[in-house]
């Protein structure tokens, strides 16, 4: 073993870090099976007991990828639509027309909404200029700016909309705590997301999608809403257009305290009295049928979950958007306020004063607190300067009255203002548990989208599926690993077994390579070690076919392995290192399974090399020179 001593050191460190980054792995795996024989009841207080712990050990372990342990693959697109009209300055029915015709065609042709929505302007009038819709002093946009300009302007801006959603995004799923998440970017508006481990599919959707454009508003008054309520179940119960009357009714300026208190008893005795005459002659109201007035306070009324699109679409009716009260709208609440009798959940109908008083872009801070009376989670926020003097100014005007905090169009809570708020201090309440006010903090820190996102194609990938995935894997590596032992032990007989020692190395240095750099092991991965198993054997196949042409021409067993393994050498690094490359070019250009793929190629092209080129070496050298053992290469 002389001259041998740097080898066997080399080897033996190696060893030893693979066997340090694969541990946790192998304690991973034993607690999920302690875990999997446990009982429910079990299984809460020890994962309990050993969160840390266990937490700490599934963080080292190496990660598998949504194919194997299953999870959620979404793909998202960017609302370039909407931002066209964000950015906007002025538009009128034309421009609604071409961006609507626009949308339309990049949803059926492959073309961005950018390039179509130019097309379908110029289509209509070729001399008309989009900087009548369009100026921005900033960006060099204005009245004479030409269609190409502001084409590019948008373009950039589009651009740069779906890098900021891309960076959110993974900021959200990064808090979140997923492991080894894939985000990428696909075409010119969409975003592909890989969640291995997903299983509450539901939070997770609802935090992808969730702009986090936060507000503060006033709510309606009462009294004006109430009687909006009372017109808007006549309408529906005599089909008698009255929104001229509504107009008329909705007009309370002058009115006094007094009065105003009493056109509020009025209207909820006259909304009670419509209720009762509905309920008696069996009308056959459309919207009583599937809406729930109440008529008290802010409370437009009830809707039950299953019916919330056929509520919209009633309200969505221009002559009933006129009934309301002028500058409000109806909005939803977040949580449910109980559950109807055909077991869904039913949610509150608010109404929201549309004009916005405060936004989510003051706030310099989000965190969960519990409240000490209730124990109950809530999202307490700090403002800052602009934000608190704005904060401050809004809640010492409306003491008495309703501020609703709206989250995405969602009503989170809507306190009544006590007193003058100073310090910029803020809460929402009446969350549902924990885990919602987690996600509200994480999309708040993360900031608001540049766009909204919808949620253009979703796959979940169950955990059983993925345990099929790793047995159908694992059994071909196995049947792989056998196919090329028993050849190598046939054809190269001790050599052979030699080589097989080498082989079984080789993958758990690979492994031990994956888990250091925090690589994911994918299905395609598996697919990679498969390979690597017949392309480990091919470097000890090189080396023992020179050794045999050594013995061929009449030298010793000790200089024909010299000579093999020095004559070898060549051919061995020029085959690995133009593979090698492949695998590099197949990381960078390519996505997904196929980076999984690359990965584990050129980790076994890596060990197979050293295994070949130094283990099996060391080995031969003691057979050979210290044992003088008769080592057969067949």
């Amino acid at each position: 073993m002389q001259g041998n001593g740097l080898k066997i050191a080399l080897v033996i460190f190696f060893l030893a870090v693979s066997g340090w980054y694969l541990f946790p792995t192998v304690q991973n795996a034993m607690t999920n099976n302690k875990l999997a024989a446990m009982s429910a009841e079990d299984r809460l207080a020890y994962e309990r007991d050993n969160h840390s712990d266990i937490v700490g050990v599934r963080e080292r372990a190496l990660k598998l990828g949504l194919d194997l342990q299953g999870g959620m693959h979404v793909t998202l697109e960017v609302r370039v639509d909407a931002l066209i009209r964000a950015l906007a300055t002025d538009t009128d029915e034309t421009f609604d027309a071409v961006l609507a015709e626009a949308r339309d065609n990049a949803v059926s042709g492959d073309v961005s909404v950018i390039d179509a929505f130019v097309q379908a302007f110029e289509a209509r009038d070729p001399e008309a200029r989009l900087s009548r819709y369009f100026r921005n002093e900033a960006a060099g946009i204005s009245r004479r700016s030409s269609n190409e300009d502001v084409a590019a302007w948008l373009r950039t801006e589009a651009d740069e909309a779906v890098a900021r959603a891309i960076d959110i995004i993974r900021d959200r799923v990064d808090r979140f705590g997923v492991a080894e998440p894939s985000i990428q970017r696909q075409g010119t508006r969409r975003v592909v997301v890989e969640l291995p481990g997903i299983t509450d599919s539901d939070r997770m959707r609802g935090l992808l999608r969730g702009t986090a454009r936060l507000e503060f508003r006033l709510m309606a008054d009462p009294a004006e809403l109430t009687r909006s309520l009372q017109r808007v179940i006549e309408y529906f119960e005599t089909g008698v257009d009255s929104t001229g009357a509504a107009l008329a009714s909705a007009d309370t300026t002058g009115a006094g305290p007094d009065s105003t208190a009493a056109a509020a008893a009025d209207s909820v005795a006259d909304v009670q009295s419509l209720l009762a005459q509905a309920d008696s002659a069996s009308s056959g109201n459309r919207l009583l049928e599937i809406f729930q007035p109440v008529g008290q306070g802010v409370l437009f009324g009830r809707v039950s979950e299953r019916d919330t699109s056929k509520v919209n679409a009633l309200f969505d009716d221009p002559r009933v958007a006129a009934m309301l009260p002028a500058n409000v709208t109806l909005m939803y609440s977040s949580s449910a306020a109980g559950t109807g009798e055909d077991g869904y959940e039913v949610y509150d109908v608010l109404g929201v004063r549309t004009e916005v008083e405060l936004t989510g872009e003051t706030i310099t801070d989000a965190r969960v607190e519990f409240n000490p009376q209730t124990n109950v989670p809530e999202v307490s926020m700090t403002m800052d300067s602009e934000g608190a003097r704005t904060w401050a100014r809004l809640t010492g005007a409306n003491v008495g009255r309703n501020v609703a905090i709206v989250l995405d169009n969602v009503v989170y809570s809507y306190p009544t203002v006590i007193n003058r708020i100073t310090g910029g201090r803020s809460s929402i309440t009446g969350l549902a548990n924990r885990e919602e006010a987690t996600d509200i903090v994480t999309v708040l820190k993360s900031g608001a989208l540049p766009a909204p996102v919808e949620i253009a194609e979703e796959r979940t990938v169950g955990p059983s599926l993925g345990a099929a995935s790793i047995r159908a894997g694992l059994n071909s590596i196995i049947l792989g690993l056998l196919a090329v032992a028993i050849f190598m032990i046939f054809w190269y007989r001790t050599a052979g077994i030699l080589a097989d020692l080498a082989l079984i190395v080789n993958l758990l240095f690979i492994l031990g390579i994956l888990s250091a750099f925090g690589a994911t092991l994918t299905l395609p991965g598996m697919a990679g070690l498969v390979l690597t198993i017949g392309m480990a054997v091919d470097a000890n196949v090189l080396i023992f076919e020179r050794i045999r042409e050594e013995q061929k021409s009449g030298k010793t067993l000790k200089a024909a392995m010299e000579g093999g393994y020095s004559r070898a050498l060549s051919a061995i690094f020029d085959g690995n290192i133009t593979t090698f490359f492949v695998g590099v070019i197949l990381y960078s250009f390519g996505v997904g399974p196929v980076q999984g793929f690359a990965v584990t190629l050129m980790a076994g092209i890596l060990s197979s090399m050293f295994t070949a080129i130094v283990g099996t070496r060391i080995i031969f050298d003691w057979l050979v020179v210290d044992r003088r053992a008769l080592v057969s290469v067949g």
